[in-house]
């Protein structure tokens, strides 16, 4: 079937599917030949199939509610999951390919909307606008327009007659968000450990701290008088379905964590055991039935053909239904392990600590990658299953699972599949032997990626990131695995390493294995930041968060600052992430501040912030929920709006970073344009590669360099007096799960030298409208072809998976040939750095235009952007036709309504163009020979 997906970050034509397939079902009469007062549709007869399972009766037992009961009333969960699958497959013969999404509990004020699931209750609390009233759009009380695919013969959203006083318009009278669940009650339930405890803390709030009542609570948040709140005919609003998937969702994460086939064989309520039948899906079986006067009205269907559906049956979704949810995101990496991997990282981004092999950056991205996953699989936003391969030849291909078998699992702190548990198992290995690209990207698909719950649902999107630093030297080649055979799987590939070390076309080809995505997917670079970016780019991709904010900043000891940015009524969650290069956590300090001031996070008091409200509040209000990790240098947090009212939402965030500061008095305050330094980039001022002949304590930081600004954007920040005192990078990423989506997206995967290339900055906003101001772009670029300095450096052709067994590094190393030959000539490792302009054309979108690549080669683009966020309004703002200037998505941006006061946003986003060598010229054609005559 496919995946069901959060309400909230639905497209437009995925918010039409699903009601229209509502509707259509609503129009489809059961009974036509019957009275007109008598008929019902199939949208009445699954209200009345869920009135009539509370009143009934099984073999031995005269009183049965098989899909609610509270303590012992397991069957809550499995009959509701399978009376949803019915639903969707009726969805599905309405609309083909429509699926049902979940209302996560959070403020479903972007969901009321005329358009999708309607508005709350006005005159007597009967909702009046939209596709769900009293009258169909366009007639009667209701002003909405009617779409051209309404139903001619559906005259509104009305309960029949045979339902009684319930009957007539959809009523809603919704309570306040303040009284939603908070998202710390779906971590204590997620983390019961019983499946009683579960279900009785999911349905009710059962042994939950500081708890709202969690799926009752939400029947009867939507009013006293409203259609959710009477359990006999709830089921008549739509968004009963939504709220539904939400706790089958819920069910599905907590079954991940272990719990797959977790259901009691005994105890609890009579017909509500493990093997039990549910009524009405019973096949034959005698000694069923429903004693609801409704049955006399709108009769239990026969659903004999289907045969008895046990609770058992339900457990494996996947495999039954074939359906799964997007906050269950599955991710393979692959990690080179060849000898080459005992080379020198090219910058460690310090001049802190040791210089540290490739292997050794390689393990520690990895590790920070899982440090993430933790983070939010304990914020409850999204659980990530994660399988672990290094890969290498010796003689045979040997692929090693980090993991204890079957090798993959969720992500978890202090499980067995946990960034402690992989810093424990890569600690004793080796790298060595030859780099089978290829068959490595086979198997980690094979085993990683596809394996975890048999592969199903077959249309489950699923990642695979591999991370290699050079090129294959063994093994099949890449032409061996057909181009989009992974799909729907996506491929992140990373080349770590130098020009000497990279091969683009193998980089691209294994991502051209899968799906292609509107994000970075092909790596390249010589910094240790750039293996950070590579997995937090692809972890942010699988659990559906875009790009925000990614600057690095150069801190001396004794420093601190600040990095601002905008959180709109778009956004539901950030993740945050900052990693000091040195790795050490003593060194560092992080805290987050609100637009209002109150400070959510801090090192001091982390665990007392996490998932605390009101804290620091000036306004009573409740504030966003914060949930943090800590290691390694590494901040790793997860922000949730969680209810929190706008003032302590929308604005202004403000994440603090010191490093080695005892006292905070010495900020270093970096602008927008000193932030516009692509992380792959390396260093723009001062030696590339030679650096590494110099001890790191030694070596000169990048703010302490002369240098003449080349541009305007070339912007170093004032000092603060410390540049005698060490430096080290700080690499962070913010991203957003958020309506109000920007990526950089390039109109050719691999351009070759001499070619232009365009750079489109695409907008997808799912809700509301936005306008975009200014936006600058910075470009840093190669003049040299480092692959082509191979023959000279290294003349004899030695495979760089080749080992000095005595001193166990590469026989060639090419960072330190590279070093070498910059001590020799400095202008191998020149560069050209450039302000680019931000062009629009007609209705198109905002892009860089690139219209030399001269050199092949890492071409590294930042981008900056502003603009204006207004959730009211539905149009897609467009701009103007000047290069530079400021601009819309497409066309002229129209004014806001008079009053209206947009939400500031800002993105500042990099990527990588990688040039490959120019293609060669077609060959002359000979010339005939004169005919003989």
């Amino acid at each position: 079937m496919g995946i069901r997906k959060n309400a909230k970050f639905l497209t437009a034509a995925e918010r039409e599917a699903f009601v229209r397939a509502c509707v259509l079902l609503k129009a489809h009469i059961v009974n036509p030949a019957a009275p007109a007062d008598q008929r019902y549709s199939k949208w009445d007869e699954y209200v009345a199939v869920h009135r009539m399972i509370q009143n009934a009766f099984a073999p031995g037992t005269p009183n049965v509610n098989f899909g609610h009961g509270g303590s012992g009333a397991y069957s809550f969960l499995s009959w509701h999951r399978y009376f949803l699958y019915r639903l969707e497959l009726d969805l599905q013969s309405k609309v083909a390919g429509v699926m049902l999404p979940y209302w996560d509990w959070s403020d479903p004020a972007t969901l009321m909307t005329d358009t999708f699931m309607g508005p709350n209750g006005t005159v007597s609390n009967e909702v009046r606008s939209g596709y769900f009233a009293a009258d169909a759009p366009g007639t009667g009380t209701n002003p909405t327009p009617a779409p051209a695919w309404w139903p001619a013969g559906l005259t509104g959203w009305r309960l029949p007659s045979a339902f009684g006083m319930s009957a007539g318009p959809l009523k809603r009278a919704i309570g306040a968000v303040a009284s939603l669940p908070p998202s710390g009650n779906m971590s204590q339930t997620l983390a019961k450990s019983t499946y009683a405890d579960f279900q009785l803390a999911l349905e009710s709030g059962a042994g939950l701290i500081g708890a709202t009542a969690m799926h009752n609570g939400m029947h009867t948040w939507f009013g006293m008088v409203s259609h959710m709140r009477d359990a006999l005919v709830s089921a008549f609003d739509p968004i009963f379905f939504l709220h539904h998937a939400n706790v089958d969702r819920l069910w599905a994460m907590w079954q991940c964590d272990g719990h797959a086939t977790d259901y009691p064989a005994a105890g609890g309520k009579p017909a509500h055991h493990r093997n039990d039948p549910m009524y009405p899906w019973v096949g034959a079986t005698p000694g069923y039935g429903t004693t609801s006067p409704i049955a006399s009205a709108i009769p239990m269907p026969d659903f004999s053909a289907l045969g008895v559906q046990r609770n058992v049956d339900t457990l494996d979704h996947r495999a039954a239904y074939g359906y799964t949810y997007d906050t269950i995101a599955i991710i393979g990496l692959g990690l080179d392990r060849t000898g080459s991997m005992l080379g020198l990282t090219p910058d460690p981004m310090t001049v802190a600590a040791p210089d540290v092999t490739k292997w050794e950056a390689a393990k520690r991205g990895v590790s920070a990658f899982l440090q993430d996953c933790e983070t939010v699989q304990a914020s409850a936003t999204i659980y990530t299953v994660v399988g672990i391969k290094t890969f290498r030849q010796l003689g045979a291909n040997e692929f090693q699972s980090v993991f204890a078998g079957p090798g993959y699992g969720l992500v978890k702190t202090g499980s067995g599949f946990s960034r402690a548990t992989f810093d424990s198992a890569v600690a004793a290995m080796t790298p060595g032997g030859g780099t089978p690209l290829a068959d490595a990207l086979l198997d980690v698909k094979n085993t990683l990626v596809s394996a975890p719950f048999g592969g199903l649902p077959a249309d489950d999107r699923r990642y695979l990131a591999m991370l290699t630093d050079g090129l294959l030297t063994a093994g099949a080649p890449m032409n061996s695995i057909p181009n989009g055979s992974f799909a729907p799987t996506a491929v992140f590939a990373m080349g770590f390493g130098t020009g000497l070390d990279v091969d683009y076309p193998t980089l691209q080809s294994m991502v051209d294995k899968g799906r292609a995505l509107s994000t970075t997917q092909v790596f390249h670079g010589e910094t240790a930041g750039t293996i950070d970016k590579f997995y937090s780019n692809a972890l942010a991709a699988a659990i559906g968060f875009s790009a925000v904010f990614d600057p690095v900043l150069e801190l001396f000891a004794g420093e601190h600052t600040h990095i601002d940015f905008n959180a709109t009524s778009a956004d539901e969650h950030f993740l945050i992430t900052a990693q000091g290069m040195d790795f050490d956590d003593a060194n560092w300090s992080f805290q987050l501040h609100a637009p209002d001031g109150s400070m959510l996070y801090s090192d001091a008091s982390s665990a007392a912030h996490e998932g605390a409200h009101g804290a620091g509040c000036g306004h009573c209000c409740r504030l966003p929920r914060v949930t943090a990790r800590r290691g390694a240098g590494r901040l790793s947090l997860v922000l949730d709006r969680d209810g929190a009212d706008a003032a302590c939402w929308v604005g202004t965030w403000q994440l603090m970073a010191s490093y080695r500061a005892r006292h905070l008095d010495a900020m270093a305050m970096f602008s927008i344009d000193s932030l516009m330094t692509p992380v792959a980039a390396g260093t723009l001022r001062g030696p590339k590669y030679a650096r590494l002949l110099v001890p790191p304590k030694a070596r000169t930081p990048q703010r302490s360099l002369p240098s003449t600004a080349r541009h305007a954007l070339d912007a170093v920040p004032p000092g603060t007096n410390r540049n005698d005192e060490p430096a080290c990078d700080l690499v962070v990423n913010i991203y957003a799960r958020t309506r109000l989506r920007h990526a950089l997206v390039l109109d050719k995967p691999l351009p070759a030298a001499g070619e232009s290339v365009s750079v489109q900055l695409q907008a997808d906003v799912l809700q509301g409208r936005a306008v975009q101001g200014r936006a600058f772009a910075r470009m840093v670029s190669p003049l040299t072809d480092i692959a082509a300095l191979a023959p000279v450096l290294n003349p004899k052709q030695i495979d760089p998976d080749t080992l000095d067994r005595e001193r166990n590094v590469p026989v060639f190393d090419a960072a330190l040939a590279l070093a070498n030959a910059e001590r020799r000539d400095p202008k191998i490792s020149a560069h050209a750095d450039d302000q680019m302009k931000v062009a629009v054309h007609g209705e198109g979108p905002p892009h860089v235009h690139i219209a030399a690549t001269p050199v092949p080669g890492p071409y590294h683009l930042s981008v900056y952007m502003e603009g204006e966020y207004f959730p009211g309004d539905t149009a897609v703002a467009g701009g103007g036709h000047e290069h530079g200037a400021a601009h819309g998505q497409g066309g002229e941006a129209p004014s806001p309504k008079p009053g209206v006061v947009g939400e500031p946003f800002s993105r500042l986003l990099t990527t990588l163009v990688p040039v490959g060598p120019a293609c060669a010229p077609p060959a002359p054609k000979k010339k005939r020979g004169a005919k003989k005559g």
